[in-house]
């Protein structure tokens, strides 16, 4: 029974490292990732998502991380022999390590850039998927700026919403510093559609 626990932890931990390299490659490849600027096109914003977005994920896989000691106190070891409680909670853990990589790879890879001919947006969909779509500023005719809850007011995030011609919209989610995002925003869209 311990030889085929040992052998199944083996096993997991493997797989858990070609999951942890497949992740980390992705990550490397993002930094492939280049934005081409048109001609006389330079950056203006970079935007990410807000810290506190991943830091209450990351809190929640915290307290996750302490289940197994509740269960632990909570039930006795008749239900689970000693060795196969902590398998489990090893794998249960080794789960939730890889949420947070997942979540911080969604948080980080997640950007908006704002140059002065376009909005690109790079969203990185899950681990493996992401999406690079964009629009001309001198398509824009509304900004908007929401603040969703309590939270986002007291540390100063929320979401953009552009609205571009033939009623698209375009949703900047989570981000800090919105007004002044919003002013270069506009300030940029007047710059294009006043004549030189």
């Amino acid at each position: 029974m311990t030889r085929i626990i040992a052998i199944l932890v083996l096993l997991f931990a493997i797989g858990y490292v070609i999951f942890l390299w497949a992740a980390l490659w992705h990550l490397r490849a993002y930094r492939r990732l280049a934005i081409n600027l048109h001609e006389n096109e330079t950056l203006l914003l970079t935007l990410h998502r807000h810290w506190f977005i991943f830091a209450s994920q990351a809190f929640a896989a915290g307290v996750a991380a302490l289940m197994p000691f509740l269960i632990l106190l909570l039930l006795p070891m008749i239900l689970f022999p000693h060795a196969i409680f902590w398998l489990l909670a090893s794998i249960y853990w080794l789960m939730l390590v890889g949420f947070l990589l997942v979540a911080w790879i969604e948080y980080r890879l997640d950007v908006w850039i704002v140059t002065t001919e376009r909005i690109i947006d790079v969203e990185q969909r899950s681990l493996f998927s992401r999406e690079v779509s964009e629009f001309l500023l001198s398509r824009v005719q509304d900004v908007t700026v929401e603040v969703p809850n309590l939270m986002a007011t007291l540390l100063h995030y929320g979401n953009i919403v552009v609205q571009t011609a033939g009623e698209k919209h375009f949703t900047i989610r989570e981000i800090p510093h919105l007004d002044q995002a919003k002013e270069i925003i506009l300030e940029q869209c007047r710059k294009i559609r006043e004549p030189s």
